[in-house]
């Protein structure tokens, strides 16, 4: 009896407790030139924190050269990994490299080969201009700039793929310094950590003339996705969970200018946390984080989520009948342009053509359910009453056509009492677009 007890437990606790997490381990590469000798990169990352923060060692061998940094790494979704701008420099020698590291930033992407081995590849964000000093060839001696040329073409042009070779965690002294502001004089991107007694923030744009594509995520989940922080945006809201909250802000493209010079402030009553790519330590980086400890505990379930179909009553099964045919739709790439947080169980949706009125038609659906089908957008704003439930909603808005104009565009604004938000939506028959809102629900 206690043997099957024990076996219980381990199945239903084994899958979170012994779950080894695809990024930890060790990474390597050897480029084999025809004429010349290897070039050799390890990548060592260590446990991550809340499963977002990961600690990593990357070293370099070229010739007779050999350094090795410490960066951190950051988890943008279940695939890839952002890489820090700065790399603490633990040792280089015969000599140094200065900003050459600022080439690999970017972001890992995992993937597997046809023998199933994991692969990380560095997919860098393309600029024109680099912006931060680099060395010149010139400042290195005869003996060594040859390898100093070697070094500067592969890390800024080559394909670096790296394979994993162990799954063993990187064990360091360092790496708790890594993840943290105030353990490490280095600066990997995360700012001073503030601490809360409020769960209600939000995510204010400052005016960008650049069209640089970001994101913002809160614990992992969505946002913001893939904006351009050009044009106009309302102020988002989220809510935090009780203890450790770890927001991150991406660039997910550089725009014109070759770097980002977005923007935005998270805003929590009184305090104010700026997360500035204009800000000299992030010029030409890939994510800034912020690390909010909120002390609230009425309800530690009050956080928006990331649905998957499965949590709207979808399948892949392809022998469990569909209830409408319109539920395929919802298998599309969907994209989250805001949330909101709403303390009325009943809300209000406008949706109008603010351009031309060119025949598009939507679908709208709510936590699964159907709200509306092949619903005509007009020039004249018209509204559709909604119940949400008690926390997290998820409505999705579906393209049913493309009008005359492609995409299909439309304006929603929800109206919950005297409180007014705007969202612009885009949808193509690809894509959906996503509106997080959280019903704060207080019974009476």
């Amino acid at each position: 009896m206690k043997r099957c007890l024990l076996i219980l437990i381990f199945f239903l606790f084994g899958a979170n407790t012994f779950a080894q997490d695809q990024f930890v381990g060790k990474w390597e590469m050897i480029l084999l030139p025809s004429s010349t000798s290897p070039i050799k990169m390890t990548l060592n990352i260590g446990d991550p924190e809340k499963r977002i923060l990961y600690p990593a060692s990357l070293t370099i061998e070229c010739d007779s050269f050999n350094a090795n940094y410490h960066l951190l790494l950051v988890k943008k979704n279940i695939r890839q990994l952002g890489i820090s701008r700065n790399k603490k420099i633990i040792s280089e020698m015969p000599f140094s490299i200065g900003n050459w590291t600022v080439y690999l930033n970017g972001i890992f992407d995992i993937s597997k080969d046809l023998r199933g081995n994991s692969l990380l590849t560095i997919n860098r964000i393309v600029t024109n201009d680099m912006v931060v000093a680099m060395p010149e060839l010139t400042q290195f001696t005869p003996t060594q700039t040859s390898t100093a040329t070697r070094l500067s073409s592969f890390l800024k042009d080559s394909i670096i793929q790296l394979r994993q070779t162990s799954k063993m965690p990187w064990k360091d002294s360092a790496t708790a310094a890594i993840v943290s502001f105030q353990l490490n004089s280095t600066y990997f991107g995360i700012v001073e950590s503030i601490h809360l007694r409020t769960k209600e923030g939000n995510v204010k744009f400052n005016e960008n003339k650049d069209n640089d594509i970001v994101s913002v995520f809160l614990n992992g989940n969505k946002i913001i996705d893939e904006v351009d922080s050009r044009k106009k945006r309302p102020t988002e809201e989220f809510l935090l969970d009780t203890g450790l909250n770890i927001i991150a802000f991406f660039a997910d493209d550089y725009g014109t200018k070759g770097v980002s010079t977005a923007s935005v402030n998270v805003e929590f009553d009184n305090k104010i946390v700026p997360l500035d790519f204009k800000f000299i330590n992030n010029i030409a980086a890939t994510f800034i984080v912020a690390k909010i400890y909120c002390d609230y505990n009425e309800n530690d379930n009050t956080r928006f989520k990331d649905y998957s179909m499965n949590d709207i009553d979808q399948s892949n099964d392809i022998n469990k009948p569909r209830k409408n045919s319109n539920d395929n739709k919802l298998l599309r790439d969907n994209k989250t342009i805001g949330s909101i947080l709403s303390t009325s169980q009943q809300i209000t949706l406008a949706i109008w053509d603010d351009a031309i009125e060119d025949g598009d038609s939507i679908s709208l659906n709510i936590n699964g359910k159907w709200i509306a089908q092949g619903f005509p957008v007009k020039k004249k704003p018209q509204f559709i009453t909604v119940t949400l439930d008690p926390g997290p909603n998820t409505i999705t808005f579906v393209a049913d056509n493309l009008g005359s104009i492609i995409p299909n565009t439309s304006v929603l604004e929800i109206i919950d009492g005297n409180k007014r938000k705007a969202f612009y939506i885009e949808t193509d028959l690809g894509q959906n677009n996503l509106i997080k809102i959280f019903y704060d629900f207080k019974p009476s």
